[in-house]
């Protein structure tokens, strides 16, 4: 299939094996001396037929902006190919990847900033109607799924459609659970909350966890407490701007933009698209992994807002504006974002983070913006014992968080192929025995073992 990709038919010379975090990315060079690079999704990198369906849907998209990405050449969505897995060849992406390239000087730094937040603008700029998937008309038909075509405003070609999120965390959901399209911010929230009930009812307890899950029935407790709050989310006066539908790359880091070998500010190239999905922006705008500013950075003293005139500007105009969109949505109080990412983490993490989300809900609900009475409430030895066992879990989620940043890696242990593997295991070691001497006035060294996300091994 991949000699055949791109018009030219040629034979496969050489097959290199090239780092891709969720799925297989072979890079095929052929006897003509065209490279492609050959994507085949893992069984963890989505949903079933719509994780490579939804990557080409994205680049469809790109196809009608100024966003460089790579043609895709070939794809195949399901099984029914005499590969076997879903897949797609693609031209490789052309330029340099950013972090070979990062000893530059700092006027070239401050360019390349500059248009990533142009590039950034672009995906603000596009006025998707719902939250979901994006696919290709052609490849929804037939799939059994809910789809709504685009109108020709957003999609000049008429060729694409939003349909089903193709998010990691809805892989084997249970039936009855909605993966969009979705077409208000509570229809998404409430989805995200029976989401996790379903998983909650279909998974065993973790008995062996370091800090307070909640039984069953408390765990869906503060979900069913989310899905009454949810609905008062689609009239908030701090929301209205910050949950417009938004395709948002939220996985820049220096591996995924290429520039130009002679223009270290020239962006020529944005990869890895899969399990994008069009969310509401205030849970898409996010720095680029390699800017993120230290804690505490000042965001400003002057709060950015969209001219009374915006339909009226030029590109370049227009462009800077939505920057401050950008800039809005970032700043949307903490516990709304946080809202929706801990609600969509209990069947893992269990009641403890969300119920913190709601608390912090029900004592603020007049200054947060809500109006009439809270739909839960909770007594103060509730407050209480919640606040007791949120430290715990605090104490661990604090372990988690250092180990990540003294390993350069991520939950799931990726170690960044250019640093040294075997050093970072010896690295993991010593800060375990670090961590065990230093708990062992209050923990065991089995119990420090379990808050360690990492084996010694």
């Amino acid at each position: 299939m991949a000699a055949a990709a791109g018009g030219k038919s040629s034979p496969i010379t050489t097959i290199e094996k090239m780092e891709s975090g969720f799925s297989k990315a072979l890079l095929m060079r052929k006897e003509n001396q065209q490279e492609v690079i050959v994507k085949i999704p893992c069984r963890d990198a989505g949903p079933t037929c719509l994780t490579t369906a939804s990557e080409v849907g994205v680049w469809n998209m790109y196809e009608s902006t100024t966003i460089p990405a790579p043609q895709v050449l070939s794809r195949f969505s399901d099984g029914a190919n005499p590969v076997g897995p879903e897949y797609m060849v693609m031209k490789k992406a052309s330029g340099v990847q950013v972090f070979q390239k990062w000893e530059m000087a700092e006027i070239e730094k401050l360019e390349l900033i500059k248009n990533l937040a142009e590039i950034e603008a672009q995906f603000l700029a596009i006025r998707f109607p719902d939250y979901g998937g994006l696919y290709l008309r052609a490849a929804a038909k037939g799939s059994g799924y809910h789809y709504e075509a685009l109108d020709g405003s957003v999609d000049p070609s008429n060729s694409s459609c939003i349909g089903p999120s193709s998010d990691r965390s809805f892989i084997d959901v249970e039936g009855g659970v909605d993966q969009g399209p979705w077409n208000s911010i509570s229809h998404l929230g409430v989805s995200i909350a029976k989401r996790e009930h379903s998983r909650i009812l279909s998974k065993p307890l973790d008995m062996q966890s370091t800090f307070y899950q909640g039984r069953i029935d408390e765990q869906v407790r503060p979900l069913e407490s989310t899905i009454r709050l949810m609905p008062k989310l689609d009239f908030h006066p701090r929301l209205s701007q910050p949950v417009q539908p938004t395709l948002w790359h939220t996985d820049l880091h220096m591996g995924n933009i290429y520039v130009a070998p002679d223009d270290n500010s020239r962006i020529t190239s944005l990869i890895d698209f899969q399990s994008m999905s069009v969310l509401p922006a205030f849970l898409q705008a996010r720095w680029p992994r390699f800017l993120k500013p230290p804690q505490n950075y000042p965001k400003g003293f002057v709060q950015p807002k969209l001219p009374d005139n915006f339909n009226e500007l030029d590109e370049d105009d227009k462009t800077i504006a939505q920057q401050e969109a950008a800039y809005n949505a970032l700043n949307v109080p903490r516990v709304f974002r946080e809202l929706f990412i801990r609600c969509g983490e209990v069947s893992k993490a269990g009641i403890l983070p969300l119920q913190a989300c709601l608390i912090e809900i029900f004592q603020n609900w007049s200054s947060y913006g809500f109006t009439g009475s809270s739909p839960f409430s909770f007594t103060k030895e509730e407050i209480n014992l919640y606040e007791h066992r949120f430290a715990e879990y605090e104490a661990w989620n604090e372990v988690q968080q250092l180990a990540q940043e003294c390993l350069d890696t991520d939950v799931e242990g990726w170690i960044d192929p250019r640093l040294d593997f075997m050093e970072k295991k010896r690295l993991n070691k010593e800060l375990l025995a670090m961590f065990i001497e230093r708990m062992a006035g209050e923990k065991s060294p089995e119990g420090a073992r379990k808050m360690w996300p990492f084996p010694d091994e």
